[in-house]
């Protein structure tokens, strides 16, 4: 770790003036070291800001993140207050401090790590993911609204207008989501506090069965199964499997409620597939394989798209 005052070069003297600016913090010593590099494939996480483990004498750790201007648009203004909402749940680890494009949390201690999707793959540690952000949605509105399908359509805007290489198939894409919106619309939900990201790295498990959520860039009100739709399509390939967790959260597993959750997942491929093919040509860093991620959420789209039972599921919700 490097001690506070001995930055070297850019990426340093960036990480000592966030500390620098979090009260309590720049009159202490202390060191500092990355915490997480950032992959956009093939696990997703640490890309959006940089992610550091700060130990400050007298205080102990604590995880700083630091957000980078290319992924300003992809952190909601009130990601703070909604990282704060999370802990009063109980659900994510505590806000030491915030500001403009940083936050600081409690740092989670070994063994707590980062899931990947082979360690949600088990029902019952699925089960549990569901039964924290049941606790975000219990929590009642946020007074924020997020939609996946705005903003499905505002990154296919910012795709166009970057000159990213688009698929010739988004027309289609785009109007599926545009069917999917006008269907669960029509059927109606009450807005809840949501997590709103069922990347699977930004869950944190300790190994006996304890759960913690992080990163709320995207949190705000919003249909509690997007959560549960998001989820279970990044786990899950099967739909037996789908069905076991959605009975878990319902108490049975109604053929709407199978149908929303496909949907969800179609727009959630859709929405984080024309993210990474736009940071491809937006973001300033280059290494980090955001078309890499982006063609493969895409092309899962797709394969849900061509689903002979997607109308179906259109019809049911």
């Amino acid at each position: 770790m490097i001690a506070i005052g001995c930055a070297s070069n850019p990426f340093e003297s960036r990480i000592e003036a966030a500390i620098a600016g979090i009260p309590g913090w720049g009159a202490r010593p202390g060191r500092y070291a990355l915490a997480a590099a950032p992959v956009a494939s093939p696990t997703h996480r640490a890309v959006a800001a940089d992610c550091v483990r700060v130990e400050i004498e007298g205080r102990g750790a604590a995880f700083l993140k630091l957000r980078h201007d290319d992924m300003a648009g992809d952190v909601l203004p009130w990601a703070e207050a909604a990282a704060m909402r999370a802990a009063a749940c109980g659900v994510g680890p505590a806000v030491i401090a915030g500001g403009a494009g940083v936050l600081a949390l409690d740092w989670l201690p070994e063994p707590w790590r980062y899931a990947r999707v082979g360690d949600l793959q088990p029902h019952a540690v699925t089960a549990r993911v569901l039964d924290a952000k049941a606790s975000l949605h219990e929590s009642g509105p946020f007074g924020h609204a997020v939609s996946p399908f705005d903003r499905v359509a505002a990154l296919g805007g910012e795709a166009r207008r970057a000159g990213a290489p688009l698929p010739s198939d988004l027309d289609r894409l785009l109007a599926a989501s545009d069917l999917a919106r006008g269907a669960i619309t029509a059927a109606g939900f009450d807005p809840v506090f949501c997590h709103n990201d069922g990347i699977a790295s930004n869950v944190m498990l300790d190994g006996a069965g304890g759960v913690q959520l992080v990163d709320f860039d995207l949190a705000g009100d919003n249909d509690p199964w997007f959560d549960i739709g998001a989820l279970l399509n990044e786990v899950y390939e099967f739909d037996g499997d789908r069905r076991v967790l959605i009975e878990h959260c319902a108490g049975s597993c109604r053929e709407a409620l199978f149908a929303r959750t496909r949907l969800y997942g179609f727009v959630d491929d859709l929405m984080w597939g024309l993210w990474g093919i736009t940071r491809a040509i937006t973001s300033t860093r280059p290494g980090i394989e955001f078309f890499k991620y982006g063609q493969w959420r895409l092309l899962r789209a797709r394969t849900t798209l061509a689903q002979r039972d997607f109308e179906t599921w259109l019809r049911a919700v």
